[in-house]
């Protein structure tokens, strides 16, 4: 909008019907004030405005500075370290649970060669007692051997029976656990784990922003400031307004006074348009000030609001949120406590087995004593014992062989058993307790990262409105002081009125005492020094010589009281 057009929107006050001096003057004053007060409305609720947006870039001070920095810093550091410790555990979980697997299957082994043994005793103590019914007559030492041997044979079954049991559900309990494990293997290995590291990188890269912010915030923080000076400097300059009120009351006063066909008429009316052309001279002066003071302001306001929104509204590093992790960690707690519940489980599988490990080496060795007595009561007989001989020196084989079997198996039983403890409990233990702890730091840090995106989310949507609001408001009090400077070229009116008065007057007469006096009284009344030395101006040009001369002479030389500096009205606020 151009100044014409701003001046078409104001209004021209004797367009408006306002053809009398004091009736233009009347309304000049109204909208004066008008101007001033919607003005100062405007800068007021500026200034609040800027209040609020430097209390913001405080906050965003504390949010982006050195202090938050190093917390940062220290809570990436604590995460990093606690992402490589769940890396760790969880490389260890899976050493753990591939070597029990590798035991479990060295216990399939020894209890398989543990069952073909026994198996194979039996068979011998099937032939034995088919040998033994072969003898004729029967010899009762051969038959007492024969069924003790079925009868150990058949507990050596009914053991293996047992252990073959245990080792089913062992089967089934690694086979949960294999799941487990590879759930527990896609679940960190490919989502948690890769999700922790991104985690990290992206408080790392909120990290490195935190200068860059903590750089721009200031500068922005520093323009705001001026501009905040300089809407103050406005405030203040809105005193002009008063004391062009004031100017253009005391011209009213003075026009009051030439009355028509008063002596002094034509001297007051001088006066008046002497007072007139001071006002606006000094008020065009001070508006015009206050006019590119505003444009300035205002346009400054505008490009440093624009820059702060482009800057805060800009997308920050989304960090995935903590509460990401939630389901994944309660997902992989679960798996993790059903993994060391399988444990104690073929914990206790295991010790099912070792309990039977003394049982089988008693009946081996009685096997073993069995065969011995055999044999030599087998050599008594000659040829007709020899079928017996050789399979009581088979059962002495076959015992060596259960023997070896058992001591491997009760080695590779223990090694399991320890491997199964260390899976259920150290393993899983250290594994819960490095995802605990990057949950704790990862939390605080998540907490952290969140205020900082809270910060520039509040600052962006504070710039936002504050982007209409601000530059709104400052354009509005750029059109009322406009309006008042447009406002000023109407006192051409009250000039030419005043003029064309004047010019019917003809020559002013000389002042008599009378005249000074009333002079003397008008220039008590003024409230700026600038008003009375105009006054004694043009009152000086009426001095004449007699007594009218004397008169106005010792009046003049009347001094006047002092006007202290807190009185004079230059100084008063708006």
């Amino acid at each position: 909008m151009t100044i014409m057009a701003r001046g078409a929107v104001a209004g021209s006050v004797a367009a408006a019907g306002f053809g009398d001096a004091d009736e233009v003057l009347r309304e000049v004053l109204r909208r004066t004030e008008a101007s001033y007060l919607a003005a100062g409305d405007d800068l007021v609720a500026s200034v609040d405005l800027l209040r609020l947006l430097g209390g913001q870039f405080d906050r965003l001070r504390v949010t982006f500075g050195p202090e938050n920095g190093d917390r940062l810093a220290a809570l990436i550091d604590g995460t990093r370290d606690h992402v490589g410790q769940v890396q760790a555990g969880f490389d260890s979980f899976l050493a753990a649970s591939d070597s029990l697997r590798l035991a479990v299957r060295g216990v399939r082994v020894e209890v398989a060669d543990l069952d073909r043994v026994v198996r194979t005793i039996a068979n011998v103590s099937i032939n034995a007692r088919i040998q033994g019914n072969g003898l004729i007559p029967p010899r009762p030492q051969v038959t007492a051997f024969i069924e003790r041997l079925a009868v150990m044979a058949a507990e050596a079954e009914g053991i293996l029976a047992e252990v073959r049991e245990a080792m089913s559900v062992i089967g089934a309990d690694m086979a949960a656990m294999e799941e487990v494990t590879q759930e527990l293997r896609e679940e960190l290995g490919h989502r948690v784990l890769p999700a922790l590291g991104r985690f990290g990188r992206v408080a790392e890269g909120v990290l490195s922003r935190q200068g860059e912010l903590a750089r721009t915030n200031a500068a922005l923080a520093g323009q705001m400031e001026m501009i905040d000076a300089d809407v103050a400097r406005l405030v203040i300059g809105l005193q002009s307004g008063d004391a062009t009120r004031q100017r253009l009351e005391a011209v009213r006063g003075i026009l009051a006074e030439a009355r028509s066909g008063d002596r002094d008429e034509a001297l007051l009316l001088e006066l008046t348009q002497a007072l007139v052309a001071h006002a606006v001279e000094t008020a065009g002066a001070e508006i015009a000030v206050s006019v590119r003071t505003a444009e300035s302001v205002r346009a400054e306001a505008e490009q440093t609001v624009a820059k702060a929104r482009s800057f805060y509204l800009a997308p920050a590093a989304s960090t995935g949120g903590v509460e990401a992790f939630d389901g994944a960690l309660d997902r992989v707690r679960g798996r993790l406590d059903e993994m060391r519940q399988r444990a104690v489980d073929l914990r206790e599988r295991l010790g099912t087995i070792l309990k039977h490990e003394t049982a089988l080496r008693q009946i081996g060795h009685q096997v073993r004593l069995s065969g011995l007595n055999a044999v030599l009561i087998c050599a008594k007989l000659g040829e007709e014992g020899r079928a017996l001989r050789e399979l009581a020196q088979w059962l002495r084989t076959l015992t060596d062989e259960s023997d070896a079997i058992v001591l491997r198996l009760q080695e590779v039983l223990g090694r399991t058993a320890a491997l199964a403890d260390g899976l259920g409990g150290d393993r899983i233990a250290g594994l819960d307790a490095a995802l605990q702890g990057f949950f704790a730091d990862a939390g605080s840090l998540g907490a952290v990262m969140a205020d900082i995106g809270q910060g520039r989310g509040d600052a962006a949507r504070l710039f936002d409105a504050a982007g209409q609001s601000l530059p709104l408001r400052l354009r509005q009090a750029e059109q009322h002081l406009l309006r008042f400077q447009l406002l000023l070229r109407e006192m051409a009116f009250v000039d030419a009125a005043l003029a064309a008065r004047r010019a019917m007057l003809g020559p002013r007469p000389p002042l008599d005492a009378e005249g000074a006096a009333r002079m003397l009284a008008l220039r008590k009344g003024y409230t700026m020094q600038s008003e009375r030395d105009l006054h004694d101006r043009i009152v000086g040009g009426a001095l004449a010589s007699g007594v009218e001369g004397a008169a106005l002479a010792v009046a003049a030389a009347v001094p006047t009281a002092p006007v202290a500096a807190g009185d004079d009205l230059d100084d008063i606020l708006f």
